[in-house]
């Protein structure tokens, strides 16, 4: 039997999200966070650096997967087309832990570190994104404002759909706006 069983990971990120809620973010320490899993503190930090870590936990697994989708072989004729399938299927990875989304969503908007660090992970994953994209063979202008404008994009129909519970997946939200974008580029100024 291993020492640390996986489930404890898992066990650290659900006591973590219970205290968050309970007693705010700047409230909850990892000792706290530990003993409500049955684990040490110790225990926490071999799986996590800080408490900030606890809730972006996901970010390892998700931002290869996107940046093996971008460069996985498609029949898409345009940049449009493969940006909307490497965002679609992050979108489809993003569906089943919807409830919990919006719970840690509420908890980052609640506090400022927390937002700035959610900012630094967006930069982050664009530049990866970029970097993917050029990989792929886009002239690096043409990757950098691809990817900007995919994360734009993903982000605009990610916070709508965590705010709008109309039953339409994340995967719609994200379609919805790709003729938006073109159409946005193209509108007359105002006024």
């Amino acid at each position: 039997m291993p020492r640390w069983p996986e489930h404890t990971r898992t066990r650290l990120v659900d006591a973590a999200f219970g205290l968050f809620v309970e007693q705010g973010y700047s409230g909850t320490t990892v000792e706290q966070i530990a003993t409500r899993a049955g684990a040490t503190s110790r225990t926490f930090f071999r799986h996590f650096r800080d408490k900030d870590e606890v809730l972006f936990a996901d970010d390892d697994e998700l931002l290869p997967e996107l940046v093996s989708s971008i460069g996985r072989p498609r029949d898409a004729a345009d940049a449009g087309a493969m940006m909307r399938a490497a965002l679609g299927e992050l979108a489809d990875r993003f569906e089943p832990d919807r409830p919990r989304l919006q719970l840690r969503q509420r908890i980052i908007e609640q506090d400022v570190g927390l937002a700035g660090r959610e900012l630094a992970k967006q930069a982050r994953w664009q530049r990866v994104a970029a970097d993917a994209l050029r990989e792929r063979g886009f002239e690096r202008e043409d990757a950098e404002i691809l990817a900007a404008i995919g994360f734009a994009l993903f982000t605009g129909a990610l916070h709508e759909w965590l705010e709008v519970d109309d039953g339409t997946s994340l995967r719609a939200h994200v379609e919805r706006r790709f003729p938006r974008v073109a159409g946005a580029m193209s509108r007359p100024v105002p006024g």
